[in-house]
């Protein structure tokens, strides 16, 4: 069931890859990079946390679970928010959040398929080839994709390797651009069922959290508890302020429109805020050990409180930069935008052009 999760997840990237904010890949660099970053920062944290206070193999094993951001609570949070978070920023956020989420169940991936088993691991390849030469000929009905998406979760699980990413990569390759029907046609009845029979299943089955003594007195219990909770709130927010950071600075990309530093280490934090994917991934690698998952379920819903309470409190006291008036000179290169053709409005998140970016950020 949670392969129609992630393929509702892919038809949304599909969609903003062909006529949304990553449409133009300058504008998909800044959220894609972000999201490595809070991923690698959420997994050191861990790391170093679990080398502290609980150096052994049993821990250290979990430092994917942290990793993933939870698109739903996320921009469920910025919603709450109102205009305090500007329009730029919550496409910024749902990409970055759609790619950690990817990019964790890629690595879940690798992780967790003890068992390849090649030949099948081919004809799991072999099936997205079909759905790529598919979508070329077979725009407009729907059910043929849904089909697809059933055989290669099929192939998937064969293989040895985690299910759930045959519903992100046929979602992302189902075709929406030029008046295409099929993704739209596909995305209502997907989006429905993973937002009220998928997710509530999820949450019910993963809702039981284990408060004992046993695991009070487990020294690799409350290890994992204490990185899980400090990966999700140090961890992330440093991985994805630092690498916006790194890629402002080195003149690769801008700031969303409209957007400050406050902004971006308030929405860094609220993508601590993850339960879904975390759970999966805690459930395949601490599956076999009750004390360490109870520990990183606790970990799990301390961090994603504890990143929501401070990501709001960044974020409310922020305001948003004002529009700058028509054909004004943007003089600050973290927020400048990279000139366009006459007529044509700059992209919300701007990478700099070797000629021009720099050349129109250049002071008199």
């Amino acid at each position: 069931l949670m392969t129609l999760f992630f393929l509702a997840v892919g038809l949304e990237i599909g969609r903003e890859v062909a006529e949304g904010s990553l449409r133009d890949r300058r504008n998909a660099l800044l959220p894609v990079l972000a999201a490595l970053g809070g991923m690698a920062g959420a997994a050191l944290v861990y790391l170093a946390a679990t080398a502290v206070l609980h150096p052994r193999i049993d821990t250290t094993k979990g430092w994917g679970i942290p990793m993933a951001t939870d698109v739903a609570f996320t921009l469920g949070a910025i919603a709450l928010l109102g205009r305090r978070v500007p329009r730029p920023l919550r496409v910024f956020v749902l990409a970055l959040a759609v790619a950690d989420d990817i990019g964790s169940v890629v690595v879940l991936a690798v992780v967790a398929s003890t068992k390849i088993h090649l030949l099948w691991l081919v004809a799991a390849a072999a099936s997205l080839g079909a759905v790529v030469i598919m979508r070329r000929h077979v725009r407009h009905r729907w059910w043929p994709y849904a089909i697809a998406a059933l055989g290669a979760w099929y192939l998937f699980v064969r293989a040895g390797v985690e299910p759930t990413l045959a519903g992100a990569f046929v979602g992302i390759l189902v075709p929406v651009a030029n008046a295409a029907r099929a993704g739209r046609s596909l995305e209502a009845p997907v989006h429905a069922v993973s937002s009220y029979v998928v997710l509530p299943l999820f949450v019910l089955a993963n809702a039981g959290v284990v408060v004992t003594g046993a695991v009070w007195h487990s020294t690799g219990a409350v290890s994992v508890m204490s990185a899980v909770t400090s990966a999700r709130i140090l961890g992330k927010m440093l991985g994805i302020t630092l690498m916006v950071v790194l890629l402002v600075r080195l003149g690769m990309c801008g700031l969303p429109e409209r957007t400050t530093w406050r902004h971006i280490i308030g929405v860094s934090l609220l993508c601590g805020m993850g339960i879904t994917v975390p759970l999966l991934f805690a459930h395949v690698v601490f599956g076999a050990a009750p004390h360490l998952y109870s520990g990183a379920q606790i970990g799990l819903l301390l961090g994603t409180l504890g990143a929501a309470a401070l990501g709001g409190i960044v974020l409310l006291s922020s305001r948003p930069l004002p529009d700058p008036p028509a054909g004004a000179q943007v003089d600050d290169p973290a927020r400048a935008t990279v000139p366009s053709a006459p007529g044509v409005p700059p992209a919300p998140v701007a990478t700099f052009d070797p000629k021009e970016g720099r050349a129109a950020c250049e002071p008199d």
